[in-house]
């Protein structure tokens, strides 16, 4: 028993001695195959910009990160999948369509172009590249993308960079981005077709009151005077092609009895008959206004604009604006001359002024 005792300890020392060994030498090779893949860096300030988050819109997206490792880049591949994670299976997220899409635009590193794309993966190459420095940006944006159509869950973008040009061998930085499509908030108005318009024997200028009078008694007809009256509207309209304003009615009448209106511009006359109108100031009569407002694109028609020149013919355009005009005032003069051979009567007409916007 005695001399069994140093040899049953130097076995087990030997043994210990081997197991130590051993277990270092598998610790090496584990190190020597878990250290490159540490050695592999993140893509930083990764984004991906949608031009478009509507459920299956054709679109573009724009996917931008930093390069990190001062290595040659060759390559770029992204894999679109549901899950980030670059050991789970890629499932195509659903109703994404990435086999038309194009790489229309690109800035920071570049000179790639798409050497290969399937139903759920893109790789952008180039000859082998050093990245201009460590940081440095990278966008790309890939055209006529079909969005996934699946608004309940998100999906990603897998990014790995490599010397080579078609994404083999050992990436040198790797990176996801998530995105999600989704109903978008619909914020909708508009602004109503609008035309103003006002008439009486004076008005506001926005018309937001008249005088409420409509009748003015001219007094008695004489071949030695001119018998004259006044009258007001306003008008504006939101419409594109502006607005016009039409007169409508008779000349003076008294049974069969007529004082002719002036169907050309011209002059009053004394001892004519004449019934006419403008819609400007006239010096020579002392009456009438130019038109009030600040807009310049509304104003009389020619033959009704000139001082002292009347003109009257049922339906002619007396005011009219190009285009968008609020508000405009216009104060329409009214002329009776008569000759010395018009019968006694009562001369009445009636005047109507119609305004429309040409929207």
């Amino acid at each position: 028993m005695h001399h069994r005792v140093p040899r049953l300890h130097g076995a087990f020392f030997k043994f210990r001695t081997l197991f130590s060994e051993e277990l270092i030498a598998l610790l090496l090779v584990l190190f020597v195959f878990v250290a490159p893949a540490g050695a592999a860096e993140r893509f930083t300030n990764r984004s991906l910009f949608m031009q478009s988050v509507t459920p299956g819109a054709t679109t573009s997206w724009q996917i931008s990160l930093d390069y990190v490792t001062p290595e040659p880049v060759g390559s770029l591949d992204m894999r679109f999948c549901i899950s980030p994670i670059p050991y789970d299976p890629c499932v195509t997220p659903p109703g994404l369509d990435i086999t038309n899409a194009t790489l229309s635009a690109q800035e920071g590193e570049t000179g790639f172009s798409i050497s290969y794309q399937d139903d759920k993966r893109i790789v952008l190459s180039r000859a082998p590249t050093m990245i201009s420095a460590p940081g440095v940006a990278g966008k790309y944006t890939l055209s006529n993308i079909v969005n996934p159509t699946d608004t309940s869950t998100s999906f990603s973008i897998r990014m790995t960079s490599h010397e080579s040009t078609d994404a083999t061998g050992p990436h040198i930085n790797f990176g996801s981005i998530k995105g999600q499509v989704g109903d978008g908030i619909t914020i909708e108005t508009q602004v109503p077709p609008m035309l103003i318009f006002c008439a009486a024997r004076t008005v506001e200028l926005g018309c937001g009151d008249t005088d409420g009078t409509y009748f003015t008694d001219m007094g008695n007809m004489s071949e030695e005077s001119t018998l004259t009256a006044q009258s007001q509207m306003a008008a504006g309209t939101n419409a594109t092609a502006g607005f016009v304003i039409s007169v409508n009615g008779s000349t003076m009448t008294a049974g069969t009895n007529v004082v002719n209106e002036m169907e050309t511009p011209g002059s009053s006359q004394l001892g004519k008959n004449q019934f006419g109108m403008n819609l400007v100031e006239n010096p020579g009569l002392g009456i009438g206004l130019d038109p009030e407002g600040t807009w310049a694109n509304a104003y009389p028609t020619s033959d009704y604009g000139q001082p002292d020149v009347f003109k009257y013919s049922s339906g002619d355009v007396v005011a009219e604006s190009a285009n968008v005009s609020l508000m405009k005032k216009f104060t329409v003069s009214y002329i009776i001359n008569v000759s010395p051979s018009l019968r006694a009567g009562v001369y009445t007409t009636t005047i109507n002024f119609i305004a429309s916007g040409r929207f």
